[in-house]
């Protein structure tokens, strides 16, 4: 069966929803161009999803005190997860009164694809976060079905870094980093990917921050202009106040790590001391290296 990218997403989304849940977002005409109402008839006529009434599904819609409120009046333990607690209603469905719960018929995908289902779930990362597109993302997962979810996540944005790094304007790689280095801390626990990628973010914002002041004309550089967020700076901060490493360390892993980016040895290693300086809070951190930059002119 083919399919197209806003199908196989919209396949995760409507999944244990209701039709009136299913449209009622603009997203995805704002997003995509696509009516969501279109979308689901095109899956019920693949066969691909299904309307059901199991107890399983149909419970979802309704929050844990809710459910909790039928067990407790049917005399059942109210402990456990959502998942728990639907599966107690459903065991003894014969004590517990529904009838005042106003539940709908809800969407499920069919059994058949439900290998496919799970080896797509990157694609709902992918429609969060930018710069890779859902059609880009499917159609690399396509040539690339050997490889699972965060595999596929990691080889996309590395991708897109190595091609941005190639353009004159880098904000995809800057943003790809980022995304990364969240990426591996949240989901992986791979806190060295994550400073690798966290390094890479904040030299790309500076680098490109030194190569469009040295464009400037002199009565263009007076205002601030080179800046870390708090965000980054307090990321640092924690790693050291951990004894993860040490600021000598953090100095050498961010020369280890800029090594391949492509500006010159002088304006990396002034990038480098600029973050240093920003991290332990010196208040002269911009000053001196406009004052370093000058100096290479």
């Amino acid at each position: 069966m083919t399919w197209e990218a806003e199908e196989v997403l919209f396949l995760h989304f409507i999944n244990g929803k209701t039709k009136q849940q299913a449209i009622q977002y603009d997203f995805w005409e704002t997003e995509y161009h696509r009516k969501p109402l279109d979308l689901l008839k095109q899956l019920t006529a693949k066969g691909a999803i299904h309307q059901s009434d199991d107890l399983s599904f149909t419970l979802t819609q309704f929050t844990v005190p809710i459910i909790k409120d039928l067990l407790k009046k049917a005399g059942l333990k109210v402990s456990g997860n959502k998942i728990d607690l639907i599966e107690r209603v459903k065991a003894h469905r014969e004590f517990i009164d529904l009838s005042h719960l106003n539940m709908e018929s809800v969407y499920t995908v069919d059994e058949s694809l439900e290998t496919f289902l799970h080896d797509t779930i990157f694609l709902n990362y992918i429609s969060l976060h930018g710069p890779v597109t859902i059609d880009d993302a499917y159609s690399y997962y396509l040539r690339h079905q050997d490889l699972n979810a965060s595999e596929l996540i990691i080889a996309l944005h590395e991708r897109r870094i190595e091609e941005s790094l190639l353009q004159s304007n880098k904000y995809e790689a800057v943003k790809c980093h980022h995304l990364l280095s969240e990426y591996y801390t949240s989901e992986l626990h791979d806190n060295d990917k994550s400073l690798y990628h966290l390094n890479h973010f904040s030299m790309l914002i500076v680098l490109e921050s030194i190569q469009r002041f040295q464009q400037l004309n002199p009565a263009e550089k007076k205002d601030t202009f080179f800046n870390i967020d708090n965000y980054t700076i307090e990321k640092y901060r924690n790693m050291l106040i951990m004894k993860q490493l040490d600021i000598n360390m953090l100095y050498s892993i961010f020369l280890e790590h800029s090594v391949q980016l492509p500006y010159s040895e002088e304006e990396t290693l002034l990038a480098v001391q600029f973050i240093i300086r920003c991290i332990i809070g010196s208040e002269s951190a911009e000053e001196k290296l406009i004052d370093d930059l000058a100096a290479l002119d």
